[in-house]
Formats: structure tokens, sequence, C-alpha cells
């Protein structure tokens, strides 16, 4: 029996890719395994700068340490400064998309992803985003737009509850492009299916409509308490320069609706009826003065989250923000990471992003 290796780099959508992969080697009698592989299979990221560099290092690294296994590559990192591509196969995103799909996004426990051991099943609902923000990548490595339909989504987490899974985690590059409409699908989950508890990787702004705070207050014990929403920045003028589809005040309403419910399992250390918060915060965008950073500090702040997730921003390429980070004063080091630091400094339980986890 061949056996295999997955690594996993980046957001949950790569995670629940990968983990639908294992599941396609493993109906193909492959066995996963941590040591000596006979296939690795890579699913890289690249939102930002950092995140590429790891991603190639992590590929030269296996390269070297496994030299006679075949290396299957995907996600979002540019792999054009990739040398040496002996037992290198290359898959882009849409042929990933295209070989996963009939999966219709679930897989077992067989797996044994860090998330199966603690019956968390990923559940992937769309791909694909259109928005361009003038900062991001994902737009050139995941153009095209796909979404689980309502009714397979439902079949899928009738299995994963079969096996034993009893949290149901939503995720999609872009939630807001999903078609069907994420409140929609969430009110058929909880109607029709007998799921424990459904949490969500991220949720977009927008997404937060009247149905889902119906839905929160009605199923109060079925919806994580823990919603990871981000922002970005909290200034109109940086927002508007990031393309993002909403305002400073769009933000303080929606986190004003999410703060009037009662949560029945207040969180310590929360801020509002129970429920806390998460966000991403991007420091250092080009032309950010120092009161457009104030303006993001005093809305972390008023809003109180739980956990900030904060980048520096760094350019990427072919972005509308590479051009303007071009055109602009560069912002010092030092002011970015004291702008980081006193975003962290909001929170009691900050967490870096993981870039590399490894599955096996």
């Amino acid at each position: 029996m061949k056996t295999f290796q997955i690594f996993n780099l980046g957001c949950r959508v790569n995670a629940a890719e990968s983990n639908l992969f294992a599941q396609k080697l493993i109906d193909k009698n492959y066995q996963p395994t941590t040591t000596n592989p006979d296939l690795i299979f890579i699913n890289t990221c690249s939102v930002t700068k950092k995140a590429n560099t790891e991603s190639l290092g992590l590929i030269r690294r296996l390269q070297k340490k496994y030299p006679q296994a075949q290396i299957i590559i995907s996600g979002c990192a540019s792999l054009k400064n990739l040398k040496n591509k002996k037992n290198l196969k290359i898959l882009t995103n849409s042929q990933k998309e295209t070989l996963l799909q009939k999966l219709h996004s679930s897989y077992t426990p067989q797996i044994a992803d860090k998330f199966s051991h603690t019956h968390r099943f990923l559940l992937k609902i769309q791909s694909g985003c259109t928005h361009f923000c003038s900062y991001c990548t994902v737009p050139y490595t995941r153009n095209y737009l796909w979404s689980l339909p309502i009714k397979t989504a439902l079949n899928t987490v009738k299995k994963a509850i079969n096996d034993g899974y009893q949290e149901v985690i939503i995720t999609g590059v872009n939630l807001d492009q999903y078609t069907p409409g994420l409140s929609n699908l969430l009110e058929k989950i909880l109607t029709e299916t007998d799921v424990k508890l459904i949490s969500f990787g991220s949720i977009p702004v927008n997404c937060i409509d009247q149905q889902f705070i119906t839905l929160l207050k009605k199923y109060p014990s079925r919806i994580s308490n823990f919603l990871h929403i981000p922002i970005q920045s909290g200034s109109d003028k940086i927002l508007k320069l990031m393309r993002r589809p909403y305002t400073r005040k769009i933000i303080l309403d929606k986190f004003t609706l999410l703060k009037s419910i009662n949560a029945p399992h207040p969180v310590k250390g929360g801020d509002g009826g129970g429920f806390t918060f998460g966000t991403d915060i991007i420091v250092g965008f080009p032309t950010e003065t120092e009161t457009n950073f104030l303006e993001t500090f005093n809305l972390c702040q008023q809003i109180s989250f739980q956990k900030i997730h904060v980048f520096r921003y760094s350019p990427r390429p072919n972005t509308a923000a590479q051009k303007l980070f071009t055109l602009s004063p560069k912002i010092s080091k030092e002011i970015l990471k004291t702008r980081s630091q006193k975003i962290r400094s909001l929170t009691s339980q900050t967490t870096l992003p993981s870039h590399q986890t490894p599955q096996n």
C-alpha cells in the first residue's frame, strides 16, 4: 500500500481542500503516514510575501528530505522561482477544484487531520473571489466562482454527522459571493440536520444581515458565540483605497446588532451578551497616516475584539495597492512595528495566523 503526507499552509479553505485531497488519495488505497511518504501534497499560500516565501521554503525542504517522493503542489503561491522540478507536479487551483468537486466537500475521519480528532468538520461551501481588493492576489489565483448547492451541503453535513462529527466549520474564499446566501444555508442546516454546533472560518462584514441575526437569536446554543469578522481597517479613507465593500459606519452598525444578542454561554473576557469577536487588521497600508491608524485603533478598542490577526502591509505583485505603494512615501519599519504592537495590545489573546500546518 502506498503512503502519503499532506502539508497545508494558509486559510481554512486550503485546509478543507487538503482534507478532500487526502480523502481522494485514501479512496485510491493510499494510507496516511508521518514518515517516508510515497506522495506528498502541499497546499500553498501567498496572502503575504512571508507566506509565499514559507511555501517555497517548505517545498524545497521536502524535496531534499524525500527525494524519491512524488510531490504535488497547489494553492496560491507564486512558483516561478521554484527550481529543480524533478518529481514535482503542479496543480492550478482550477485543476484542483475540478478534481475535488466530485466529493461534494465530503470526507471521512480516515484523513486524520488536526480537526477530525476533536469531531470538527470543515465544510467548504464556496470558492473564488472577484472583488479585487487592492492589496489582494486571490482574485488573480482564484478568479472563478463556485458555490456548493444547499441540498448538496445538507447531504454532506448529514454524512459528516453519521461519521461522528459534532461541529461543522463553514468556510469559503469569499462567503459574500456564496450565491445561495450564507444565511439561507445556515437556516437549512439548523432546521434540517442535527448538527450540534456550527462555526465559521471567518464571516465577511456584509454577510451579517437581519436573517443571520435572527438565527443567532433563535439557535443560540447551536451557533458558535465566537465570530471572526475581518475588517482590515477602521479608516474610511483606507477602506476606500483597499476597495473594501463597506464603511466604518457599516462596521459599527453590524457589531452593534451582534452585541444586542444575549448568548447563553458568556465567554470570559468577552463584551456583548456573551459573544466574542476576532478580526484581521492591516497596518501600514500605503498613505496610512497616524490619524488613519488611530481611527482603526479606536474602532478596534470600541468593538473590543478578543483576537486580532495583525498584518504589516506587504506589496503583492500586480495589485493596485502595489502601484500606490511605489508612488507613496514609505512608512518606516519602526512605525509599522509600533502600530502592530498597539493593535495587539488591545487583546489579551492575540494569535498570529499559522501559515504552515502539517496534516498526516
